[in-house]
Parts: structure tokens; sequence; C-alpha cells
């Protein structure tokens, strides 16, 4: 019995070393005591988890973006696409300048240069190219490698399957349409200008190597263009309308 008082001795001692603590380690039953310890961890947990969240969500918010932007990517590289192999099938690319034009005399000998006055006739239907590269562009198989989106446009005649299935990204809404048909129309307008341009100074070369005599010296301009112009077309190289509007002005 004398140790009694030792041991009682000896918990307060341990007591007075845990007294820092706003609770009393003997003052606690064994639920308070597991409550103390979990509490923490709980609490840890907690912010653990509100900090995931918050993580994935502004993973999320970041990703939307490229999200929505993926019928434009998809679109428009499309469309470039097309309307690279219409300018290659046309020879477009070999003349970036009325310098490349091969002569023969007064006029033309190049078959590139005639391809591309024979193709080109179709930049006087502006609105008519522009909805065939359009739909071109919906085609599926329309060139690149790997996964493509499927891109459906409910006024297009391209119809592809499982309409019901696609993605939102897919749906090609009358303010996208508008978007890829201005850039369709921007290229049709600088290629339509750089024929222009070969055009006329191909008129203009021609003019200017053809003998001149009493009678050419007299006559008319516009007719002498007129007379130009007729004989280039009979050689294999028509003229866009609006070359030819220009030309043929009023007596």
């Amino acid at each position: 019995m004398r140790n009694r008082p030792d041991a009682m001795r000896q918990i307060r001692s341990i007591d007075d070393l845990v007294s820092s603590s706003p609770t009393k380690l003997f003052s606690l039953s064994p639920n308070d005591a597991l409550v103390q310890i979990s509490l923490p961890l709980v609490l840890i947990l907690a912010i653990m988890t509100r900090l995931m969240v918050i993580g994935q969500t502004m993973t999320a918010q970041e990703e939307s973006p490229a999200i929505l932007e993926m019928w434009k990517q998809q679109l428009i590289f499309r469309i470039d696409q097309v309307m690279d192999d219409w300018a290659a099938e046309a020879e477009l690319p070999a003349f970036p300048d009325a310098s490349r034009i091969l002569w023969e005399g007064a006029f033309p000998a190049d078959e590139r240069f005639k391809i591309l006055c024979v193709k080109s006739q179709i930049l006087n239907d502006k609105d008519g190219l522009q909805q065939r590269l359009y739909e071109q562009a919906l085609l599926p198989e329309s060139g690149g490698e790997g996964p493509r989106l499927v891109l459906y446009d409910p006024l297009a005649s391209v119809k592809p399957e499982n309409v019901s299935a696609l993605p939102a990204e897919s749906l090609i809404t009358p303010e996208r349409r508008e978007y890829a048909m201005g850039h369709i129309s921007d290229r049709i307008l600088q290629w339509r200008k750089q024929v222009e341009g070969l055009q006329w100074t191909a008129i203009s070369e021609t003019a200017a190597r053809l003998p001149l005599d009493a009678s050419s010296e007299a006559a008319d301009p516009s007719a002498e263009l007129r007379r130009i112009a007729h004989e280039l077309s009979q050689r294999g190289y028509p003229f866009l309308d609006r070359v030819t509007q220009e030309y043929e002005v009023a007596q």
C-alpha cells in the first residue's frame, strides 16, 4: 500500500506534463478522446476533398473552350485543305505573278496558264463555288489522318449517319455556317483578284508585243482590247467576266 502514493504522484506528474493542452488528459472520456483525435483528420480530409473539387472545376473550365472550338478547328482545317486542292488543280500556285507566263511571239504559249484560265471560269459563280467547297469540307473522308469530328449541317446536302447520336460540337448552326462561308469567300476573292491581274497583264503584254501598223494605231482602244481578248480566248485563254466587262466598254 506504500506504493500507492508514489503511483498517484506519477500520474499527477504525467497530467502536469500535458497540462499545456486545452483539454486535460484525464478529464476526457474515451469517446471524447476519439473525437479529439479524429476531428483534425476529418477536417484535413474535407479540405483535401474541396481542393480536389476546385481543381477539377478549374480543369474543366480550362478545357471547355478547346472543346467548344473543336468544330472551328476541324471545319477550317478541312476548308483550307479542300481549297488548297482546288488551287493546285487549277495551277494557281504556279503563277504568283505574270512573269511566270510562257510566251511564244505575241501570245502566251503556256499550258498551265491555259488550265488556270479554264478552271478559273468557276470563279464567275462565286456563290456556287462557295457552296461546293463548303459541302466538300463537310465530307467525313475529306483528307487528314486519325479520328475526325463528324460535322453536320442540316441545310447541306451531305448527311452523315446516326445524326441523332452526334455530339453538340458536330452541329453546324447558322452562326457557324456564316463563319465558314466568310472564310471561303475571303479566299475566293483573293483567287479572283490574282487571276484578274494575270489576265489583264496577259492582255497588256499581248498588245505590246503585237506589231503596229497604220490601221492598228488608228483603231479604237476598246476595239483593240476586244480583238486581243477574242484572239486569246480562241487560243484557249478565256477571261473572267469582270475582265471582259471592263474592256467591253460602250462605244
